[in-house]
Parts: structure tokens; C-alpha cells; sequence
């Protein structure tokens, strides 16, 4: 979402839900490293790894509890976007993609890995009721979920150009690209054709997002392309508070300068006559 104030260079306008925004964009990407370490925890138990101080049931027990906490930071991302009344999110835009009036395609990929989400917990906890090919099934959306989330991020996110940001999200794509690459060669050559093909697919889907990102929310004017409504972008309480506040003070400076000549000529002798 944009930023408090970020429409006027050099102005913070803080208001009610400044918190609330600040809180929303930190959730969400606490959030985004939780669901990273859990995706290089379950490629780590895919592929067998295993050492005298992390045997394969500590790196599980840790895969499942980051997906826990992935989890939860998501429900609070969420709770705090739906709070902040800036964004005309509403609960349905939560558990049904593409409807938002809010950056429709890139707040539904949020709320698509969310669904996803829930449904990897949901079938964890059934897991002694269902089938194991139901499942492991569901279970490999996770890989699915991860690139979605990222996108979410990248597209909804104001603060995606900061460097720092961009840095974690990059750090984030390398340590997932390289254990996807350990998983492909894992077992080689059994399945050659099957492993070349995904990793054909892993270094395209990085030249497109790559080529995406330079072109897309790193790019001036990039609020309006990605489907913020109008009036948030011109007049909303946020980008257009700045301006208006700037121009209020000199009004009442100049008020104040003008009072203050008339009290002056009128102080002076014969100024009444």
C-alpha cells in the first residue's frame, strides 16, 4: 500500500493508521522469510540432508513449526490490512482471489497463497484421516505458494524499491533458487528429462521476473499500473494529505503576516484618519 506521505518528498504526515500500515508492511515481510525457511526446510528433508547436529527430525519439527509462524504472521498481515481503513480491502478479498478493488490481480495472489496456506495446514492436521496421496498432493502446493507469495510482495508492496527490501527478497529468491537446484540434481540421472525440464522452467520464470520487476513496480508510476484506485492516488488520505497540509500552513502564515502589517499601520499615528 502507499506509503504515509509518500506523494510529498520530504513530508511525513502521520495520522491514525500509520501504525497500522507500518505494522501491515512488517508482518508481511517477516511473513515472506518464515515461508522462505520453511519451503528450504522441507527441500532440505527432500533430499535427505542430515548432519550429527541436525538430524532429519529436528530439520522437520523446525520445517513445521516455521510454517506455523509463516502461518500466523499472514493472519496478522491480514488482520492489520483489513484494519487500516486506507485500502478498500474487505474480508471477502481475503479468501477469494482477483475480486479486490484494490490492485485486484496482485492483492489475489497474496490472498491465493493464504488459501493455499490454509489448506497445507488443515490437511497437516488431518493427516492421520486422509489418504497419503491426498496429502502429499496438497502438500506440494507449498511450492506453488512460495513464487506466489513473492509476487504478492513485489507487486503490492510500496516499499518494494527500497533497498533493503529489494535485498531480503532477492536473498530470499537465491537460497530457495539453489536448494531447488540441489532438489533437481538429487538423484541424478534417474529422470533426466523431467529434472532438465524443471530446471529450464526455474531460469526462465528468474529472467521473467527479473525482467517484470525492472520494468514494473521498479518503474515510476507503478501505484497506478497495478490497479490503485484513482482516488487513493490523487486525493486519498495519505498521498494527498501532504500537499494539502503544506499548502494550509502558508495560507495561515500568510494570514498571520498580513495580520500582523495591519496591526502595525494601525498602530502607527494618524493611521486612523
Amino acid at each position: 500500500m502507499t506509503a504515509p506521505g509518500a506523494a510529498a518528498p520530504g513530508a511525513i504526515v502521520v495520522n491514525a493508521s500509520t501504525p497500522l500500515w507500518y505494522l501491515t508492511r512488517a508482518t508481511g515481510l517477516v511473513a515472506l522469510v518464515l515461508l522462505t525457511a520453511s519451503m528450504a526446510l522441507g527441500l532440505l528433508s527432500s533430499v535427505r540432508y542430515q548432519r550429527p547436529a541436525w538430524p532429519r527430525f529436528v530439520i522437520i519439527g523446525l520445517h513445521r513449526n516455521a510454517s506455523l509462524l509463516a502461518l500466523a504472521f499472514t493472519a496478522a498481515h491480514i488482520a492489520t490490512t483489513l484494519a487500516d481503513s486506507y485500502a478498500p480491502v474487505r474480508l471477502q478479498d481475503v479468501v477469494i482471489p482477483f475480486i479486490s478493488a484494490y490492485r485486484p490481480l496482485w492483492l489475489g495472489l497474496g490472498t491465493l497463497a493464504f488459501d493455499l496456506m490454509i489448506a497445507l495446514a488443515i490437511t497437516s492436521l488431518l493427516r492421520t484421516r486422509i489418504s497419503y496421496r491426498s496429502w502429499h498432493l496438497v502438500h506440494w502446493s507449498s511450492y506453488l505458494c512460495w513464487p506466489v507469495a513473492v509476487l504478492h510482495g513485489l507487486g503490492t508492496g510500496s516499499d518494494t524499491p527500497v533497498s533493503w527490501v529489494l535485498g531480503l527478497t532477492a536473498g530470499c529468491v537465491a537460497l530457495i533458487t539453489g536448494l531447488v537446484g540441489w532438489r533437481l540434481a538429487y538423484g541424478w540421472p534417474s529422470h533426466a528429462i523431467a529434472r532438465l525440464a524443471g530446471a529450464l522452467v526455474v531460469v526462465l520464470a528468474l529472467i521473467a521476473g527479473g525482467a517484470w520487476l525492472a520494468a514494473g513496480p521498479l518503474q515510476p508510476g507503478w501505484a497506478r499500473r497495478s490497479g490503485t484506485p484513482p482516488t487513493l492516488i490523487n486525493g486519498g488520505t495519505r498521498a494527498g494529505a501532504a500537499p494539502q497540509i503544506r499548502s494550509s500552513a502558508r495560507t495561515r502564515a500568510a494570514a498571520l503576516v498580513s495580520g500582523s502589517a495591519r496591526a502595525r499601520t494601525a498602530a502607527q499615528p494618524g493611521a486612523a484618519q
